[in-house]
């Protein structure tokens, strides 16, 4: 039977109804609804607005609605409206009366925004661990490949040779600030709520920290209005999501340039590909190209949350109903694009044979020209000068830099003696850029993040046993 219309003359309109319930959503709340609850009526008996005995068979009958959950039988009823009043109807089939008091000092205001932080913790902890995963699948594929040199890109034109293992890594330090990221909107996000009411807070005599630290918290709220209308955390998990989105779409298009026939850089495994309907020889990374393409949902919902709370007068209005399907879509949809990934790079086969010769072009050694120059005397503007006319003149006379006369070479500048061909070697160019970050730095850069990756599996281990 419809829920809370005793103030009214009219049953809601069954359309109505099914409009404003929102229990399609709240299915993902329910354990969080549960453990607010338990915590709430830990803090109504200890307050002594319950008894002992009213609470010991509150909290019996929240356990077993808590069992359900957790193996999944707990499903939602939307004759009840929402997650809320879903409980507390089956709590009262278990708990009898003394379910009716579980209420007492709330307002689904306050429980609907704790269990949307409680859920939110929840998402950041799963996005935590699998960016871990994804950056354990790239340091493992860049130290199978640690002595791979390739071009690198900038304007997506061959620039210098670098290690593709130094490519790697700077996806590697992209998911890392990501990880950052969600780490410190924890920290704003775990702010208990509960207490707060409609928006007014209660004359009751409740202890909110108290049951903040029931739920693991640690902190709560501090002006009542705010804490039922506050939705900042929950643009701040979208906001990194759709960094993490922007950062594997990135790492997606590379690796589908590279796996290009243009590029023949690397191959995907059978595994991670598909096959044409129409074309038999082709072997399509469309798992690759799904991640890329779900980068705009994850920034349309973050959109989409935004125009929702940008008008918002103060205090709770219905539209916070909105609130909650953009981050339970973009949980879901970027925790599987993480998954994936991982999977991806795992599989992938590198050919050392295609980087190499290409990171060879000489006009990549051009900026090693330049600060071989600069190390004998010659100002850097100069040195620039100088290659920028050597290269020229390799062009215009199809002869490759490594093959001009040093007679060529001391036209365009006099400091060029016969040990500048030494530059032309892609390995050696690559190890020489020993300044910080740099390419020729990657086995000490591999070493560090796998100290770190390696620290980081103990802890884990640690926090299950």
């Amino acid at each position: 039977m419809p829920v809370l219309r005793n103030r009214f003359k009219q049953q809601l309109n069954p359309a109505v109804a099914k409009y404003v319930a929102s229990v399609a959503d709240d299915q993902a709340f329910v354990s969080a609804d549960i453990e607010g609850s338990m915590a709430h009526c830990a803090m109504l008996a200890r307050q002594g607005l319950i008894t002992t005995e009213q609470s010991g068979k509150i909290l019996q009958g929240l356990k077993l609605l808590k069992k359900s959950a957790d193996e999944g039988t707990f499903q939602l009823n939307e004759e009840f409206e929402d997650v809320h009043m879903n409980v507390e109807t089956h709590l009262q089939s278990l708990s009898g009366k003394d379910a009716l008091r579980l209420h007492t000092a709330r307002s689904r205001n306050d429980q609907v925004a704790l269990d949307f932080r409680l859920f939110v913790l929840t998402q950041i902890d799963a996005m935590v661990l699998l960016l871990k995963k994804l950056q354990s699948a790239i340091v493992s594929k860049a130290a199978e490949t640690a002595t791979v040199v390739m071009p690198g890109y900038t304007h997506l034109q061959r620039a210098q040779p670098v290690f593709f293992s130094h490519a790697l890594l700077a996806f590697y330090e992209m998911f890392q600030r990501d990880i950052e990221r969600f780490v410190q909107s924890a920290d704003r996000t775990a702010v208990s709520p509960l207490g707060a009411g409609a928006q007014a807070g209660t004359s009751l005599p409740i202890d909110p920290i108290f049951t903040a630290e029931q739920l693991g918290l640690p902190s709560v709220f501090a002006n009542s209005i705010d804490a039922v209308m506050d939705r900042d955390f929950a643009v701040e998990f979208l906001m990194a999501s759709c960094l993490v989105a922007t950062h594997l779409s990135q790492l997606a298009e590379t690796l589908i340039i590279w796996n290009t026939s243009e590029f023949g850089f690397i191959q995907f495994c059978d595994s991670v590909t598909t096959s044409s309907s129409l074309m038999p020889q082709k072997k399509n990374p469309d798992p690759v190209e799904l991640v890329r393409g779900n980068t705009g949902l994850v920034v349309g919902e973050l959109v989409s949350l935004l125009v929702t709370l940008k008008a918002l007068p103060l205090g709770y209005n219905r539209d916070l109903q909105c609130s909650k399907p953009p981050v339970i879509r973009v949980a879901s949809e970027l925790q599987s694009s993480l998954e994936v990934m991982a999977v991806v790079i795992g599989a992938i086969s590198v050919k050392a044979t295609a980087m190499q010769v290409a990171a060879s072009d000489p006009q990549l050694m051009a900026t090693d020209m330049v600060e071989y120059l600069v190390v004998k005397g010659v100002p850097f503007r100069q040195a620039h000068e100088a290659v920028a006319v050597a290269v020229q003149l390799s062009e215009d006379n199809n002869i490759p830099l490594y093959e001009m006369s040093i007679s060529d070479l001391k036209e365009c500048c006099a400091e060029f003696e016969s040990d500048v061909y030494d530059v032309f070697d892609a390995v050696k160019s690559a190890l020489s850029k020993t300044s910080p970050g740099g390419t020729g730095k990657v086995a000490d850069a591999l070493k560090t993040v796998q100290t770190k990756i390696a620290g980081s599996c103990s802890q884990q281990r640690g926090a299950k046993s």
